[in-house]
């Protein structure tokens, strides 16, 4: 029998070397996490760019309980409930910022096929999928909210893809022939 085998969910691929060719879903799954980080970014640079206007729209659209809403421009912007929303909304994209590049370095390194940077990325992409969701209850820009959806869609295929059997093999090959 050969020491190579094939199966229906993966076809082991040799360069003239002898090592093995990465697969695409791996080139798939990484490419997808870096898609979400650069839309993580594109998205922060847009809440950003206007906190304030997505300040005055949250709390005119919740202005308190019971409350119906009221027009962005009644809004007090020197309130504590203004000044702590900008706070939030701030953190909030400069956390994804440091996410989406942490997030960026971690998928470049998994092309490699190494478990770890794989389950960390995974892990990154799980949480921001979350706070995606999250979002929905937040007055964001269009552009961000686009974001957030197509971040909503990238997020599950990157993870599912960084451990199909083909992955997981090319992962086994490449510490195999280290060792």
């Amino acid at each position: 029998m050969s020491t190579y085998q094939q199966t229906t969910h993966h076809q082991e691929q040799f360069t003239p070397t002898g090592s093995a060719a990465r697969p695409t879903t791996l080139t798939v799954a990484v490419g997808a996490a870096i898609a979400v980080a650069v839309l993580n970014i594109i998205s922060a640079i847009a809440i950003i760019a206007s906190v304030s206007d997505l300040v005055r729209q949250q709390i005119a659209d919740n202005p308190g309980l019971g409350e119906p809403p009221i027009d962005p421009a009644l809004v007090d912007m020197t309130s504590d409930r203004a000044q702590g929303l900008e706070t939030v909304y701030s953190a909030l994209a400069y956390g994804m910022v440091f996410w989406a590049l942490a997030l960026a370095a971690l998928a470049y390194f998994a092309l490699r096929g190494g478990r770890v940077t794989r389950i960390f990325a995974t892990v990154i992409l799980v949480v921001t999928a979350l706070l995606k969701g999250a979002d929905a209850f937040m007055s964001l820009s269009t552009i961000s909210f686009i974001a957030d959806i197509l971040v909503g869609v990238l997020a599950p295929v990157a993870i599912v893809m960084f451990f199909l059997p083909a992955s997981n093999a090319y992962g086994r090959l490449r510490r195999a022939a280290r060792r």
